[in-house]
C-alpha cells in the first residue's frame, strides 16, 4: 500500500486512534493535545512519565523526571509514532523477524523508544566522565548487565560496548548516552519489579514472585528477557561503525573496537528492535532542526512510502529551510548500513530498507 502525507498529518491520525499506540488502555489520552506534548517539553515529559505509571512502573517514571531533558523527550515522542507509522516497512519483507504481534510490540516499543535519550544529562555533562564501574556505584545500580555473565548482548559483545565506552570517556570527553541508559532502564525495571511485589506480598503473602497481578497489570519472571532486548537496543543503538577508509579508523583499532569496523561488507543489525530504533532515531526531524517549532515543521515535512516496495521518501516541502545538514546527515547511512539512500534537492529516498537488519 502506498502513502503520502505530511509527519503532522500521520501522527494526528495516530494520535487520534490511541488503540494503536497506547499498551495500557486506562493511559488518559485525552489529558494530551498532540501539539502539547510535542511543542511543550515540559508536558513531553509529563505524557512519557504518566506513560510509564500508568503501567505500574513508577522507578521508570522517576527516572524519568530526574534525568529527562525537555527536547529529547519531544524527540522520543516523535520517534516512537514514527516507528509504529513505519513498522510495516519492516515487518512486510521480515514475516519470520520475530517481530511480535501488535500489543506485544507497542510494550517492548515503548519501554525502549519512550527512554531511549534519557541518558542525554549524562553525556551533556563534560565534568561527569566516570568509568562504567563507578558510574554504576555513583548511581547504586543493583542489577548490572555487565556483572552478570547470564545476560548476553545481541550486536557489540560486552567487551566491545566496555572498550567503546572507554572511547567514548578518553577521546569525546563525555559518556554514552546509550551504555549507561540502558543500564539504567534494565536497573530501574527489575528494581520496579521487586517493589510491586513486595506492595502486593503486604496484601497476599501466598502471592508467587515469579508471576502475579497488580492493579490489573501482569507482571512475570518472564519479562526478564523482554527486560534485556530493551536495554540491548539502547546501548547498541549509539555505537557507530566505521570503515577502513573512516576517519578514526585507527583510533577504534586502538581501542580494540574489531566488532565495530568493517572493510568491504557493511554491517547489518541482529535484531528488530535495535534496527527500528536506529533508523527512527537517525531521521526523525525533531532534533535535526532544535530551532524550529516541532509542530509547524511537521506540517513542512512529507512522508512518501511503499511497504509493499521497501521504499521511504522525506521531502521538505519549505524551499526557504536549510535541510542540507539533514539531507547530508542522513545520506551517511550509506556509508554503515545496506539500505540505499539518495538525495534530489530537497527530497531524500531509502530503498532496501528491510536490509539494516537480517
Amino acid at each position: 500500500m502506498k502513502h503520502e502525507r505530511t509527519i503532522w498529518d500521520l501522527y494526528t491520525e495516530l494520535f487520534n486512534n490511541p488503540t494503536q499506540w497506547k499498551y495500557y488502555s486506562s493511559f488518559d489520552e485525552k489529558a494530551y493535545s498532540l501539539n502539547s506534548i510535542l511543542d511543550d517539553g515540559n508536558m513531553a515529559i509529563k505524557f512519557i512519565r504518566d506513560y510509564f505509571e500508568y503501567g505500574g512502573k513508577n522507578m521508570i517514571a522517576e527516572d524519568i523526571e530526574r534525568y529527562c531533558k525537555p527536547d529529547r523527550a519531544a524527540h522520543s515522542i516523535s520517534t516512537f509514532f514514527l516507528g509504529i507509522t513505519l513498522l510495516p516497512l519492516f515487518k512486510k519483507r521480515h514475516a519470520n523477524a520475530h517481530i511480535p504481534v501488535d500489543n506485544i510490540f507497542l510494550w517492548l516499543w515503548f519501554l525502549t523508544c519512550l527512554y531511549h535519550d534519557m541518558a542525554y544529562k549524562f553525556e551533556d555533562n563534560r565534568c561527569f566522565c566516570p568509568s562504567l564501574g563507578k558510574f554504576s556505584r555513583d548511581k547504586r545500580i543493583q542489577y548490572k548487565i555487565f556483572g552478570n555473565s547470564k545476560i548476553k548482548l545481541k550486536g557489540a559483545n560486552k567487551k566491545t560496548v566496555r572498550a567503546y565506552y572507554q572511547y567514548r570517556i578518553k577521546e569525546c570527553g563525555c559518556v554514552d548516552h546509550g551504555i549507561v541508559g540502558g543500564m539504567l532502564l534494565y536497573d530501574s525495571l527489575r528494581i520496579n519489579y521487586e517493589k510491586v511485589y513486595q506492595d502486593c506480598q503486604r496484601n497476599d503473602s501466598t502471592i508467587n514472585h515469579n508471576d502475579f497481578y497488580w492493579d490489573r497489570l501482569h507482571f512475570s519472571e518472564s519479562h526478564f528477557g523482554e527486560y534485556e532486548k530493551c536495554a540491548n537496543a539502547i546501548i547498541q543503538h549509539n555505537l557507530w561503525f566505521k570503515s577502513q577508509e573512516d576517519r578514526g579508523y585507527e583510533l577504534y583499532k586502538k581501542y580494540h573496537l574489531d566488532d565495530l569496523t568493517y572493510l568491504s561488507d557493511k554491517p547489518y543489525y541482529k535484531d528488530w528492535l535495535t534496527a527500528l530504533l536506529v533508523f527512527c532515531d537517525s531521521i526523525e526531524p525533531l532534533k535535526r532542526f532544535p530551532s524550529c517549532n516541532p509542530s509547524s515543521l511537521l506540517r513542512k515535512i512529507k512522508l512518501k512510502y511503499d511497504e509493499n516496495e521497501m521504499y521511504l521518501e522525506i521531502g521538505f516541502m519549505a524551499s526557504c529551510m536549510n535541510v542540507a545538514p539533514y539531507i547530508n546527515g542522513i545520506l551517511k547511512m550509506n556509508d554503515w548500513t545496506n539500505m540505499s539512500v539518495k538525495s534530489n534537492g530537497n527530497t531524500i529516498s531509502f530503498s532496501d530498507i528491510d536490509k539494516i537488519y537480517k
